[in-house]
């Protein structure tokens, strides 16, 4: 049985619609009539109906405004609006609003009646329609799913197969610029058994894994949960594998500190760069996933497993810039971290210039900010109190470094993210 309000100011004209008409006999039921748009919004609300009459003229909330109000709460249902003659502007603004049609009062009963049921059988069947979409779009995503998983295991290996579910799918793989798989990898050891049940912090996992490819405009290809505590990034790049890798890098060391942030998670991550887009990314998985493994132990969390390390920074790079995301609020030397990760403060140096284009302090400074950044966007610290907590002792030469760097001062940049 179709559901139908009535939302009129007129007491006589809602009684007439209501009382005049055997409803029941056209498999009608009113659920509700209402004298303005206010009272009519609630009880849309309330009830769902599939076919709404309301006048155009009414007190509070005029017919227009009320329309756009059940379009704003996303109520899949179909408006037939009543007018007089001198409102017919009114009537052709509120079809351009989204009502489905309107009838000139005095209205014919009958005629309200046809529209009634001939707007509400409209609405059911694009309410079928929309469904069906959904569920076949649910069904598209769980094969999608599926697919991955197979492919990153191994299950699937015939190229042509491979090939035909990249067309289905409508997965647009390159064939020119560089694939790179990412495993990203939550640390047992940081994970409660009460944390495997919190669904919450798992979707804020893959949230955050999402936004920061986002704010690292990387090209995602797939973002897929591999695992209960792992998820791999497929992405492309046409940049040189040096700057590809020095990207990669850099969204390594944001998840990780936006996972810690969101979830309380430790997560490592791992990198291969696959040789095609076939064979290669079930290769490229296995060997990310034990880059992300041999992370665990080292400084920063992140590892890019490669046959030759020079197509991206090298160990000792790696591993100082590893020591800065850790230690950035500290008094840190490049001979400090020189000698903790086993060269000379001169070739250290040399080294972040010849891998990175870059000096220690660059990146040092580079990192400060960025986490100076996330201090402004996220808590209620003073400036002062931001500079000491990333490593700026004299509050007024970190204003002035964090101007140089974002072209605004640390209070304009915290007020314009609130």
């Amino acid at each position: 049985m179709l559901k139908a309000l009535i939302v009129d100011d007129e007491y006589l004209v809602r009684t007439g619609i209501r009382e005049t008409i055997d409803w029941a006999e056209y498999g009608v039921e009113i659920v509700g009539e209402a004298s303005n748009g206010l009272e009519g919004l609630d009880l849309a609300l309330l009830h769902r109906p599939d076919v709404i009459m309301t006048d155009v003229r009414m007190p509070y909330m005029n017919g227009l405004e009320f329309i756009e109000k059940i379009r704003e709460h996303n109520l899949h249902c179909g408006i037939i609006v009543l007018s007089g003659y001198d409102e017919f502007q009114y009537a052709q603004e509120a079809i351009r609003h989204g009502a489905s049609t309107y009838l000139l009062k005095p209205v014919n009963i009958e005629e309200l009646a046809e529209a009634v049921i001939r707007v509400g059988q409209q609405i059911n069947e694009k309410e079928a329609d929309r469904i069906q979409l959904l569920k076949f779009k649910d069904e598209v995503d769980a094969i999608s799913s599926q697919f991955w998983l197979d492919l990153l295991f191994g299950r699937i290996s015939d190229p042509a197969l491979i090939r035909e579910k990249y067309e289905w799918l409508n997965i647009a793989m390159p064939t020119e610029d560089k694939l790179m798989v990412a495993v990203i990898s939550i640390i047992p050891d940081s994970v409660s058994v009460a944390d495997y049940t919190t669904q919450a912090k798992w979707s804020a996992v893959e949230q955050q894994i999402r936004l920061t490819v986002d704010a690292k405009s990387l090209s995602a290809i797939a973002i897929v949960r591999s695992a209960p505590t792992e998820w791999t990034l497929i992405c492309h790049s046409n940049q040189t594998s040096l700057d590809f890798v020095s990207a990669l890098y850099s969204f390594g060391y944001a998840v990780i500190a936006n996972v810690k942030e969101a979830a309380g998670f430790q997560a490592t991550v791992g990198f291969h760069e696959s040789p095609d887009p076939y064979m290669g990314i079930h290769t490229s998985c296995v060997k990310a996933r034990e880059a992300a493994r041999k992370s665990i132990s080292g400084l920063g969390g992140v590892l890019f497993e490669s046959d030759d390390e020079r197509s991206g920074p090298r160990r000792e790079v790696r591993d100082a810039l590893a020591y800065i995301r850790l230690h950035y609020s500290d008094n840190i030397t490049a001979d400090l971290v020189a000698e903790t990760v086993h060269v000379s403060s001169t070739h250290l140096m040399h080294l972040f210039r010849k891998d990175l284009n870059k000096t220690f302090y660059e990146c040092l400074t580079e990192y400060r900010i960025d986490e100076a950044k996330r201090l402004l966007r996220h808590t209620s610290y003073r400036v002062y109190e931001v500079g000491l907590n990333v490593g700026f002792g004299d509050s007024k030469y970190f204003s002035q470094i964090f101007r140089k760097m974002t072209g605004m001062s640390p209070s304009e940049y915290a007020k314009y993210h609130q």
